[in-house]
C-alpha cells in the first residue's frame, strides 16, 4: 500500500492550524492480514506561539481509503468552518 503524508498550515483570521493527513498501519495483530492493512487519519492542531498543540486536536477522523482522506484534507483547507472552527 502507498504511504500518505499531507501537511499544511492553515491560516484563519489571526489563528494558525496544522492540518495533517497520514497513512497508518493497523495494529490489531489478532486479525489476520491487519499487519498489511492501512487506515488514513486526518488531524487538525492549533499553532500557538509557534508551537503545535498536539495535546488538543481540533479535528480527528479516520478513513478506510486514501481517496477519502485526501478529499477530506482538501475540504478542510477550503472550508475549515465546516469541520472545526467555531466563533
Amino acid at each position: 500500500m502507498k504511504e500518505l503524508e499531507l501537511k499544511n498550515i492553515l491560516k484563519v483570521k489571526d489563528r494558525e492550524f496544522l492540518v495533517s493527513t497520514i497513512s497508518m498501519n493497523v495494529r490489531h495483530s489478532w486479525f489476520e492480514g491487519d499487519d498489511e492493512r492501512k487506515v488514513y487519519e486526518t488531524m487538525v492542531f492549533e499553532i500557538i506561539n509557534n508551537e503545535v498543540s498536539y495535546d488538543n486536536p481540533k479535528f480527528n477522523e479516520r478513513y478506510n481509503t486514501m481517496d477519502e482522506a485526501v478529499a477530506e484534507h482538501a475540504a478542510i483547507l477550503k472550508y475549515p468552518k465546516e469541520f472545526f472552527i467555531s466563533y
